[in-house]
């Protein structure tokens, strides 16, 4: 498996542009993004005639087109143009894009303003417009049924993380002479891999070592008449002898079988209304357990704090769930449930604040480090410390966000106690071992609420209880988090949370006496500014001992509890162990597993999903023994 972390940081840098008449020119590369004559007449000539479409598309099918090259965007929007006034019945478009150096939303806007004809569908790319940080990023325009997966890497290297195969590709990268990296044999056989049999691709490159290693790589390729001063172009057809070769490792599988028409997802919060709203993306309507209705498995607090995980290094699992924070915040933004006010970190020791310093170096210019008076002077909290100001952070409603992302889907409430295996899916039984349900498919979304399920599946969720209270006073400007938390709150100020081993929060008088001298501790000014408690919320954080998250199909088990990494449970899988970062993670890990299920472009990098995968612990497990 290859490596795809970095040690030097989780941020692209930004192209070296200058800026013609014409539209932005590389420095570096010494060449163009798009045509100066007319960039938006040169993608539909080159790239949608040259790969066959809007001919291509068929009704009730999913349509997948790669691209090298996203730069500004043009060629997405050119094809999601094409797309909505050409689309099926019942078809759905993907496209994942690959960038090395990623524009910057302004640069792009700057850049797309010259395609006026597009402006409505500019503004909602941009809208979206992903951090430059790196990964894989993905972008929804769903009135159109159309997905846009932005990787932010090199080809080869980020190519090899991905799983999906392409009815066209679009390769758009600079000349060879300047961009050899992205012309080379690597990269071709990459393209092979991640197409269909008959897959076409275009270029406005005729090349030799383009036309070779097309070639060499299973391609019939054939010149056509160039756009505009290029005289030819080429395309190219996959040969369907040469097929795709497998990806990834067999021992972390995306899906067991296909999905069934009957999809059960067990849970009430946050993990269980994303499924929703990832299957309602498609047009699919699980059926959905959850014993207290929505919201059973969400905080009944009137607001939480939505931060990103932090890491000071880059790898697999920090990068996907950096851009996991990210989706979220997008997606909340849709639903009005979330306030992007930002939100300072710090720390309660020294060693703690070079961390946060040394984080801060690795991350783009929306994670800041404060000195003490700028920390004040930002939040209004006296502390004596600074921290790092986290500008896309904020707050959220739990309950309004978990009944809006299920929307209308209805909800059973018979209380699930254990399943039953059935030839091709699962029975769900009740507490009076009754048949509740039959499923062909099953989606394990619950938390702490599952434990005892889960641990005889194997999955041995650890909890941690804790307590938040609402208070009287004035609250901060922006929040604070150092370990416990201080925020804005619907009638008073939030104070948080306290964490107890176990499933047992204690009482909740000795919780907010623990809250109070924690505050106290950090910012003692604003402690006794605090006035009398109006209420307290409990709660059970369910997460797995390594504290990330599963998602993925379920390991069986021996007898011996040991995990056979090469057996899985058909039609079962688990999206949990969010501890206490469900509402930062759940939504783009549950698109994410819909798309395994669905085959679709897979929406996590190979690495990243086998950092979260279920099977983890078993096969690594087996490979020391």
């Amino acid at each position: 498996m290859p490596a795809t972390s970095s040690p030097t940081g989780f941020v692209l840098p930004e192209p070296d542009l200058e800026w013609a008449e014409g539209g932005p020119r590389s420095r570096e590369a010494g060449d163009v993004y798009f045509s100066a004559e007319d960039g938006l007449a040169e993608s539909r000539a080159v790239f949608l005639a040259g790969c066959g479409l809007p001919e291509r598309f068929a009704p009730g099918a999913v349509f997948t087109i790669g691209e090298l090259g996203f730069g500004t965007g043009l060629n997405a929007l050119a094809v999601l143009d094409l797309w909505r006034r050409h689309r099926p019945a019942g078809a759905r478009l993907h496209m994942v894009s690959l960038e090395a150096r990623p524009f910057r939303r302004e640069q792009a806007r700057r850049a797309l303003s010259a395609f006026p004809e597009l402006a409505g569908l500019a503004s909602r790319l941009l809208s979206q417009w992903p951090p430059p940080l790196k990964g894989l990023h993905r972008l929804h325009f769903d009135a159109e049924g159309f997905t846009l997966s932005v990787v932010h890497g090199a080809a080869p290297h980020a190519m090899e993380a991905l799983e999906f195969a392409a009815d066209a590709w679009f390769l758009d990268g600079f000349a060879p002479s300047a961009n050899p990296d992205m012309w080379s044999g690597a990269v071709f056989a990459e393209i092979a891999r991640l197409s269909k049999p008959g897959a076409r691709a275009a270029t406005f490159t005729v090349a030799g070592a383009v036309r070779r290693g097309l070639a060499e790589a299973g391609f019939t390729v054939a010149k056509r008449p160039g756009f505009g001063r290029k005289r030819e172009r080429l395309e190219a057809v996959l040969n369907p002898d040469a097929g795709r070769t497998a990806s990834g490792s067999q021992a972390f599988p995306r899906r067991t079988a296909p999905p069934g028409e009957r999809i059960a997802v067990l849970g009430g919060g946050i993990a269980a209304a994303s499924l929703v709203r990832a299957f309602a993306r498609r047009g699919v309507s699980p059926t959905v357990f959850a014993a207290g209705g929505w919201s059973s498995g969400a905080s009944g607090a009137p607001t939480g704090l939505l931060t990103p995980r932090l890491e000071a290094i880059d790898r697999p699992h920090a990068r996907a769930l950096l851009n996991a924070f990210d989706y979220a915040r997008r997606l909340y933004g849709e639903h009005g449930a979330f306030r992007d006010e930002g939100i300072l970190r710090c720390a309660r020791d020294p060693q703690g604040e070079a961390r946060l310093k040394r984080i801060a170096s690795q991350l783009d210019e929306d994670f800041e480090w404060l000195g003490a008076d700028a920390a004040e002077a930002r939040t209004g909290v006296k502390s004596g410390r600074g921290g790092l100001w986290m500008a896309r952070a904020g707050r959220f409603d739990p309950t309004g966000l978990v009944t809006g992302l299920s929307g209308v889907q209805s909800v059973r409430t018979e209380r699930i106690s254990s399943l039953e295996r059935l030839p091709a899916g699962w029975r769900l039984l009740d507490v009076e071992r009754q048949t509740a349900f039959e499923a062909d498919t099953l989606v394990l979304a619950g938390g702490a609420g599952m434990d005892r399920l889960a641990a005889r599946l194997g999955l041995a969720l650890e909890t941690t209880a804790g307590h938040v209270i609402l208070a009287d006073g004035s609250p901060p400007s922006a929040p604070v988090a150092w370990g416990g938390y201080l925020a804005a709150a619907p009638g008073g100020v939030m104070l948080g949370a306290t964490h107890i081993r176990g499933s047992n929060p204690g009482l909740a008088e000795e919780a907010d006496a623990s809250l109070r001298a924690d505050l106290a501790a950090f910012a003692p000014s604003h402690a006794g500014a605090l006035g009398a408690t109006r209420s307290s919320w409990a709660g059970v954080r369910a997460a797995m001992r390594d504290r990330l998250p599963i998602c993925g199909p379920v390991p069986l088990l021996g007898a011996d509890g040991a995990g056979l990494p090469d057996q899985f449970a058909p039609r079962l899988y688990v999206l949990s162990g969010f501890g206490a970062r469900g509402f930062a993670h759940a939504p783009l890990l549950a698109e994410a597993l819909v798309s395994d299920l669905l085959d679709e472009p897979a929406g996590l990098e190979r690495s990243a999903r086998e950092a979260l995968h279920p099977a983890r612990f078993p096969i690594r497990a087996a490979r020391r023994g």
